[in-house]
């Protein structure tokens, strides 16, 4: 089970904001609520986590920061998100549902019975005196979710291949990594004050992982990459394996070290 706290766009719109790019995880916004909310499971599992009880249809604990307030708790993921299905998502996770700003002073305006009077007008037509099934997370939220994993992945992924072509153009040779089932690798030479750039992959069949990789080097469009059938740079193909060549540009290979000698050295 996923220990992260994350919000629901209905509660990142509670709290004035909206999704970030992809390449943000939900639990890292910078927000003193969904902050404070991270220590919630541990909290929850010490016995010290305070209940919503006015929501008695579910389990809710409450957040609090300064004048913030906040809703949260487990919710199962549905079969269609979870690690059953090909997103792969955590079979149930931690979510804040609702935020607000603290009201004491006015009761009807209070944040926990602002939220007790949603729930029980969403609870008419139906036995339970409040129902806060509302404010589970959403398909969008969940497919949210499935993207940012999917964004980072790609993000994770390109960082790799141009870590192998930096550790290739500093050593001159061909240098190889794997990157979850698959393998590649990177020589750079320099022929008439131009750099060339060949990589390699195996077990890249899949169009998408192929464009993935293609589109990981900066200054280098997917027009300018060539497929070699045949040995290129002193590298024959091997069985099972692809190469492609391009023409790197001296800024972008230069970006791509600093990169490397920023992040790996």
């Amino acid at each position: 089970m996923s220990e992260n706290v994350r919000p629901t766009k209905r509660a990142l719109t509670d709290l004035g904001r909206s999704f970030p790019p992809l390449d943000v995880e939900l639990h890292r916004v910078d927000d003193a609520l969904i902050q404070k909310a991270q220590a919630l499971p541990a909290e929850v599992a010490a016995g010290g986590a305070e209940r919503v009880r006015s929501l008695s249809d579910r389990v809710w604990f409450k957040i609090k920061t300064n004048d913030l307030r906040g809703a949260a708790g487990q919710v199962d993921t549905p079969a269609e998100f979870s690690s059953e299905s090909s997103a792969g998502l955590p079979s149930a996770a931690w979510w804040i549902v609702a935020a607000g700003h603290r009201q004491s002073d006015t009761k009807n305006r209070d944040f926990y019975a602002r939220l007790e009077a949603e729930s029980r007008r969403a609870a008419k037509g139906v036995p339970a005196s409040v129902n806060s099934t509302h404010l589970v997370p959403t398909r969008e939220d969940y497919r949210r979710w499935e993207l940012e994993q999917i964004a980072l992945v790609v993000i994770a992924m390109q960082s790799k291949v141009r870590e192998v072509i930096a550790r290739a153009a500093q050593t001159g040779k061909v240098w190889r990594a794997s990157i979850g089932t698959f393998e590649i690798g990177a020589l750079v030479k320099q022929v008439d004050n131009e750099s060339y750039l060949a990589v390699t992959a195996d077990g890249f069949w899949d169009a998408k992982a192929l464009a993935v990789l293609l589109d990981a080097v900066p200054g280098v469009s997917a027009e300018d990459w060539q497929i070699e059938p045949s040995e290129v740079m002193g590298i024959t193909p091997a069985s099972g394996q692809v190469i492609y060549s391009t023409i790197i540009p001296a800024d972008s290979l230069a970006a791509i070290l600093n990169e490397v000698n920023d992040i790996f050295l």
